[in-house]
C-alpha cells in the first residue's frame, strides 16, 4: 500500500471509485444497454422479416408475371384458333352461297330459255296461223273465179303443209 501512497493514490478513494464504476456500469447496463440491445435486436428482426417478405413478394411477383405471360400467350393462341375457325367457316359459307347463287342463276337462265322457246313457238304458231289466213285470203281473192272449192281446199292444205316444214 505504500507503493500506492508513494504514487499519490489513496486506496480508500480507489476502492470507492471502483465501486462507483461497477455501480455505474451495472446501472448503465440495466437502464441503457439492455433496452438499447433489445431495441437493436427487435429492429434487426423487423428488418430481416421485411427483407424476407420483400423476397417472397418478389418471388410472388415473378410468378404472377410468368403466369400473366403464360395466360397472354394462351389467349393469343386461343384467339388465333377462333379467328382461323371463323375464317374457315366464312370461306365455307361463302362457297355454299356462291354454289347456291350459281344454281339459282342456272335455274333462272333455264327457265328464261324455256319461256323464250315457248314464246317463240307461240309466236311461230300465231305467225303460221296468220300467214295461213293471209295466204288463204290472198289466194281466195286471186283465184275466186278460176278455182273450184275442192281444188281450192287441196291448194290450201298443200300451202299449210309447206309452211309447217
Amino acid at each position: 500500500m505504500e507503493l500506492l501512497s508513494a504514487l499519490g493514490i489513496d486506496y480508500k478513494i480507489l476502492i470507492a471509485q471502483v465501486l462507483n464504476f461497477v455501480l455505474l456500469g451495472f446501472i448503465l447496463y440495466k437502464i441503457g444497454y439492455k433496452p438499447i440491445l433489445k431495441f437493436v435486436q427487435e429492429r434487426t428482426a423487423t428488418i430481416e422479416q421485411g427483407v424476407k417478405q420483400a423476397s417472397e413478394a418478389k418471388a410472388a411477383l415473378d410468378n404472377a408475371m410468368a403466369e400473366q405471360q403464360r395466360l397472354i400467350a394462351q389467349a393469343k393462341v386461343d384467339a388465333q384458333a377462333v379467328l382461323d375457325e371463323a375464317k374457315t367457316q366464312a370461306t365455307a359459307q361463302g362457297q355454299v352461297l356462291v354454289e347456291r347463287s350459281k344454281a339459282e342463276a342456272s335455274k333462272v337462265i333455264e327457265k328464261a330459255k324455256q319461256d323464250i322457246r315457248l314464246e317463240q313457238e307461240k309466236m311461230l304458231q300465231a305467225a303460221k296461223a296468220e300467214l295461213g289466213e293471209v295466204v288463204i285470203v290472198a289466194c281466195e281473192r286471186i283465184l275466186k273465179e278460176k278455182m273450184t272449192a275442192p281444188a281450192d281446199q287441196a291448194l290450201i292444205e298443200r300451202a299449210l303443209a309447206d309452211l309447217k316444214q
